[in-house]
């Protein structure tokens, strides 16, 4: 039987380092005396949970009053002599209960750390509880601190040492004698990630009642000798906690702060006598709200440690359940005023777009939705309701080259050197662009697209194709031909008909231009032949992918759209069922009309693909199902929005805003699903019915339009002056002439 036995400071101290645990700081001595500086807050005593005279593990409780009520808190504890089984914390966490009632009555809950999700716990009422955190290994010198970090944290850091204009040091005796500057600093990070600080004495007091060897502040100068970042760490025994940080606005992205944390790290490692040092900390689907820490704090190492979170144990129940929907209570009228306040532009916001169509003209509507800010687009040739747009700036540039894109976004960086420069594209020769230019960029532009390795091993066919089998997902049957050289090839082994494409979008771009088909479907192996040849003679050497022939018209077709975040897990996912694609030649395969429907399996399956490769940004999926044998087929994936990335907005979640939030806030969150039914058109609807076949999706057409349930990216009610209006309506217009000529009637193939 587990029993709760009382002891002193001194013992709970002493039990420790008997069974070899280093303490957290919050579980000594030193810290109760500090707590009990504090208003509100005052040591109850320390806790022993005992079996058959071992000690299992150690608490020590702080009694916190709020609101007129009690409740005791216990910081990263209970510390357990070893890792316990759900039985034996159950057990444990209920016998430290049941001695607290017997002690003291006016304890409403306890807050302490848990492993398991016990039936005697509840998550928190207020905080932000955490399981995962970044511990550094600050052993063995600076050259291994730095080889132990991932290839990005090493990256960042020599980068910082190089250029960074700072100079750290260890400046707990200048900010004991005077916090003010160091306080400044806090205050611009508070209002840049949106809470509260502490009051400036808070942090006064924590630096002088744990004294220089448990608390020790360090700091990085620029060349003014200003603080531009800093960090409160704490110290007890060999582990170091970063407790606080803070950096100006104007510092950030000349990675300041990577240098400041690789110095602290050789510092307590060389000087502090710590071999660990703890960022606290990081996101995870149990604490969404962290999941912007992630992509700072995990570079610094190659592992996340799990620690056990914060959880509520109730001890009067009902006081409890009354507190409970008293936060319930308040939270929804919070969320009631924040969305009656009306939009504000983002004004530290500068979207910048490249390309002049529709795909691009979708991008730049939905930063102006989100943001009400007005995108900067580069174009070499937009279409006219670009042109003519009221939401946008266009730059006009001769081409889309690498050279005229760093350019021209370098200029427009410049020019708006205080905020943060959002720099997007949305084809595939554009993604290659952006990924040749970005490390060009200055430092206030941020490029939200995979590395360059990751975009050539997803948009491979013949590695996605591998990929999806790693994963359990269907690809069709496919064969690889190899058009270097000049070698005879070989018949086709799969039945005709089939079609055959290039197997990498990117390097067959340039050969559209003089005629060639983005998909090719072919009858017989003469015509393919023919097709090999003539590729050969344009000068196309690089791979073509022959496949079978999947049953059904475009209504077997679906779309998926991803956003994986900085922290490597899928923060937005949307889906669709495309009822009608482009046909003509150069426009194959292009879906103008769509219905949107989640599709929570796909979702999770495609998510973990992408994360099997370290894949971030946006994704865009293209999947069909088999009419015959109701296989779901994964065609490939693009490293992009795609041209009709308003689906994923019109079905409920903006993409730029879930891309903003993460990239430039810094606060991705779980992921967020775009899960309402809506019809997306790029045609009038008379061709939108014309084409639908089946009697079932027919209807649910003719129901949404009834509903009003409608959506066409171009008809946006903030950008139709009449000149843009006009060039709409004959855009439109002019898709009922293209259908006439290449698809002048709906057939169960779509030939």
């Amino acid at each position: 039987m587990i029993e709760a036995k009382e002891i002193t400071h001194n013992e709970l101290e002493a039990r420790a380092e008997r069974l070899g645990i280093n303490l957290p700081i919050e579980q000594t001595a030193t810290w109760a005396a500090y707590q009990a500086t504090i208003e509100g807050r005052m040591p109850w005593g320390c806790v022993a949970l005992e079996e058959d005279g071992r000690t299992l593990a150690l608490i020590s409780l702080i009694d916190y009053e709020t609101h007129g009520y009690h409740y005791l808190r216990a910081n990263h504890a209970p510390v357990w002599a070893e890792q316990p089984s759900e039985a034996t914390e159950a057990a444990a966490i209920d016998a430290l209960a049941a001695h607290v009632r017997g002690r003291d009555r006016k304890q409403k809950f306890m807050r302490v750390s848990i492993l398991h999700e016990l039936e005697s716990t509840t998550p928190v009422l207020s905080g932000i509880p955490y399981d995962n955190t970044v511990v550094i290994d600050v052993t063995g010198g600076d050259e291994e601190i730095l080889a132990r970090m991932k290839p990005r944290g090493r990256r960042d850091v020599r980068k910082a040492l190089r250029e960074s204009p700072v100079t750290c040091a260890d400046e707990t005796d200048r900010a004991a004698s005077d916090f003010s500057e160091y306080y400044a600093v806090m205050v611009e990070t508070a209002q840049r990630d949106g809470f509260n600080p502490a009051p400036q004495s808070d942090y006064e007091d924590m630096i002088r009642l744990l004294g220089p060897n448990h608390c020790r502040v360090f700091a990085g100068r620029d060349e003014k000798g200003r603080v531009v970042t800093w960090s409160i760490v704490t110290i007890n025994g060999t582990r170091a906690v970063r407790y606080y940080g803070a950096s100006l606005n104007e510092t950030m992205r000349q990675h300041v702060t990577d240098k400041l944390v690789y110095f602290e790290c050789c510092d307590l490692g060389a000087n502090k006598g710590c071999l660990d040092y703890d960022m606290m900390a990081i996101g995870s689907d149990f604490s969404p709200k962290l999941l912007g820490l992630n992509e700072f704090k995990t570079k610094f190492t190659k592992q996340v440690t799990a620690v056990a979170p914060d959880r509520d144990v109730p001890l009067h129940k009902t006081f409890y359940k009354a507190l409970t929907a008293a936060k319930n209570l308040r939270d929804r009228k919070a969320e009631k005023a924040a969305a009656a306040k009306p939009a504000k532009p983002r004004e530290d916001l500068v979207p910048i777009v490249l390309g002049g169509d529709i795909g691009a003209y979708a991008l730049a509507r939905e930063f102006h939705e989100a943001y009400h800010v007005k995108p900067q687009m580069l174009a070499s040739s937009p279409i006219a309701a670009v042109a003519h747009s009221q939401i946008l700036d266009v730059h006009p540039v001769e081409r889309l080259s690498e050279e005229e894109v760093t350019r021209v976004v370098c200029e427009i960086a410049e020019k708006n050197a205080e905020k943060t420069c959002v720099v997007v594209g949305n084809t595939d020769a554009l993604i290659k662009v952006l990924s040749n230019c970005r490390d060009n960029f200055p430092v206030n532009c941020v490029t939200p697209i995979p590395d360059a390795d990751v975009i050539d091993q997803v948009s491979d066919k013949i590695t996605f194709a591998q990929l999806c089998r790693e994963h359990g997902l269907d690809t069709p049957l496919t064969e690889v031909v190899h058009l270097a050289g000049d070698g005879k090839i070989a018949p086709s082994a799969i039945p005709f008909p089939l079609v055959a494409k290039p197997a990498r979008s990117s390097e067959y771009a340039a050969h559209m231009a003089h005629g060639f088909k983005k998909v090719y479907f072919v009858h017989e192996q003469a015509e393919l032949d023919r097709l090999w040849d003539a590729l050969r003679e344009d000068g196309f050497h690089g791979d073509f992918l022959v496949q079978e022939l999947i049953e059904g018209d475009d209504t077997y077709m679906d779309s998926l759209t991803l956003y994986m975040g900085t922290n490597g897990k899928a923060q937005l996912a949307g889906s669709a069922q495309v009822l009608l694609e482009d046909h003509a030649p150069s426009m194959l395969g292009n879906p103008v009309v769509m219905v949107t429907r989640p599709m929570p399996e796909l979702w999770e399956k495609a998510a973990e693909l992408l994360e099997s490769v370290g894949y971030r940004g946006f994704a865009n999926f293209d999947i069909k199902r088999d009419k015959k044998t109701g296989r779901t087929l994964f065609i490939e994936v693009n490293p992009r929005m795609g041209r009709n990335s308003y689906y994923v907005c019109a079905a409920g979640v903006n993409p730029m805003r879930a891309l903003v939030t993460d990239v430039v806030d810094g606060k991705g969150k779980r992921l967020l699903k775009a899960d309402e039914t809506v019809l997306y058109t790029l045609v009038p609807l008379s061709l939108a019915k014309r084409y639908v076949l089946d009697p079932a999706l027919a209807a649910e057409v003719d129901g949404l339009i009834a509903a009003d349930k409608v959506v066409d990216p171009q008809r946006y009610a903030a950008d139709m002056a009449p000149r843009r209006r006009l060039a709409v309506e004959l855009t439109e217009k002019n898709q009922i002439r293209k259908f006439a000529k290449y698809y002048p009637e709906p057939t169960e193939t779509s030939f």
